[in-house]
């Protein structure tokens, strides 16, 4: 397992948003993305729920044959953040972030590359070797020129207009959510180690 994500056990239980701005997860993928040089995940094995989030805000992901990646809310009826979304639909197709967020299920390594969350897929035993080449690469280069790189593609992948009007209706929608039943039985439901009962 390369990361599970959250602690389910640490989400509130109570009518409260579980994905804060605050939330160090959320912190986290904000500081990868706005970190000035090139931030490369090596993967070996699975990525799970916010784990996965935190792989579409690296630069770039390599990853080898034991690799699958699943965004899994759905599962346990939490509402994701706008953020989020988005930070999936800067990395793969539309159609593609919706098959994930609705079925909660694994997409595994070579269709992972298929698709665009995967840069480069390499057998297990290469993994380290070919990170590390790549990263070497990148550091002959012009630090100046890849760090203005990484800011305008940065501004300009998340050049999304909303108005506040919608702002707020996508942030009821998750309210409704969180404050629901289905939010409350899937956590109550994965702590007991059962099917959730939506």
């Amino acid at each position: 397992m390369w990361s599970f994500g959250h602690d389910v056990g640490e989400l509130p239980k109570a009518n409260v948003d579980p994905l804060p701005y605050s939330d160090p997860l959320e912190q986290l993928v904000r500081a990868v993305k706005a970190f000035p040089a090139p931030v490369i995940a090596m993967v070996h094995g699975s990525v799970w729920g916010g784990a996965c989030d935190l792989i579409m805000a690296c630069d770039i992901v390599i990853a080898d044959e034991t690799s699958a990646f699943a965004i899994t809310p759905a599962k346990l009826g939490l509402p994701y953040n706008t953020a989020g979304f988005l930070n999936f639909m800067a990395r793969v197709p539309l159609t593609i972030v919706k098959e994930m967020f609705f079925t909660a299920e694994p997409l595994g390594a070579e269709r992972a590359e298929h698709v665009g969350i995967v840069n480069l897929l390499v057998p297990a035993g290469e993994l380290e070797s070919r990170t590390y080449a790549m990263a070497r690469t990148i550091a002959t280069r012009s630090a100046a020129a890849i760090t203005a790189c990484k800011e305008a593609l940065h501004v300009l992948s998340e050049a999304v207009a909303i108005n506040p009007g919608t702002y707020e209706y996508l942030h009821g929608l998750r309210r409704e959510v969180y404050m629901g039943r289905d939010y409350h039985e899937g956590i109550q439901a994965f702590l007991e180690k059962r099917l959730p009962q939506f």
